[in-house]
């Protein structure tokens, strides 16, 4: 299959299939000058096996992602270079690839399809990343969306449901080494150059997760699931806001997004700054929050 640049009409990718001749080892090419010449492009390519699929990112020039017959890859230097993006994706053959909004689809052999919810740290991802000692990531804007639930609860456990995206804002961000001291991530309720922005929610690895304590409900714990903290290990994390305000004292849902009954109603939809703090860094960033499309 031949996949054609966003960016650039001269260039194109092609994926070439050749297991049926048994030859099972991977062909991957680009051309930049409109086919005239095309150069392969398979350095960090498992050998032994072949392509299915090539699909660039049409937001991040020279962000590819690769199809094989037994996993998934990616590469940000324009197929110079490869890794795997396998991740909890079983070893199958992955027939083809989509891109929609800023999630990543996998179309796998047995009408199977993999999502890997909200791609914005890949299309941000940098060699100046990985030397930070702390980085947030730009999140995609968030929709409001109505969980899907039984009048503001989770689906029982009985019912047959594959695992959906997290219901709220998606928060990425990168840790070189362990912190030596508390995370935190603060939700203001506004750009932060304009001075007057407040604390719509604080999340802070120093938080004890205190779990419910099903004595004193009226209602199944799984309803009342406690706020995870942010993580401080090194390495990439990812924290959920559920778009509330920080519960009162006591009372209320710790909140993992969406549904559940009690606590603060969702904030509006308006733009937020996302405030990390971690190993003496102070990072921001500009947080969209959109209503759900269809309440127009």
């Amino acid at each position: 299959m031949i996949e054609a640049s966003h960016f650039d009409a001269n260039v194109a990718y092609a994926a070439v299939d050749r297991h049926r001749l048994e030859d099972y080892e991977p062909h991957l090419y680009r051309t930049r000058d409109g086919g005239s010449s095309w150069q392969a492009i398979t350095r960090g390519l498992p050998p032994g096996v072949y392509l299915q699929t090539v699909k660039e990112d049409p937001k991040r020039r020279g962000l590819l992602y690769a199809g094989t017959e037994l996993g998934f890859f990616v590469s940000f230097d324009d197929g110079d270079s490869w890794l795997s993006l396998q991740l909890n994706l079983p070893p199958v053959s992955v027939r083809d690839v989509a891109i929609h909004g800023d999630d990543l689809i996998a179309a796998t052999y047995g009408r199977g399809f993999w999502v890997l919810d909200d791609i914005t740290a890949l299309r941000q991802a940098s060699p100046d990343i990985a030397s930070a000692e702390a980085f947030l990531f730009k999140p995609a804007d968030a929709i409001q969306l109505p969980s899907n639930s039984d009048y503001g609860t989770p689906t029982q456990k009985d019912e047959p449901e594959a695992e959906n995206p997290p219901n709220g804002a998606i928060i990425d961000y990168y840790l070189k080494s362990a912190a030596n001291g508390p995370v935190t991530i603060d939700i203001l309720s506004g750009p932060s150059s304009n001075g007057q922005a407040q604390v719509v929610r604080r999340y802070s690895s120093a938080d004890p997760v205190r779990p419910p304590d099903p004595n004193t409900l009226a209602v199944n714990a799984i309803w009342q699931q406690p706020a995870q903290p942010p993580e401080t290990s090194a390495g990439m994390h990812r924290l959920i806001w559920d778009f509330r305000p920080t519960p009162p004292p006591g009372g209320g849902r710790g909140g993992r997004g969406g549904g559940g009954r009690g606590g603060p109603p969702m904030v509006n939809p308006a733009t937020y700054t996302v405030r990390l703090t971690a190993n003496g860094k102070t990072i921001t960033q500009p947080l969209t929050v959109v209503p759900d499309p269809r309440s127009k």
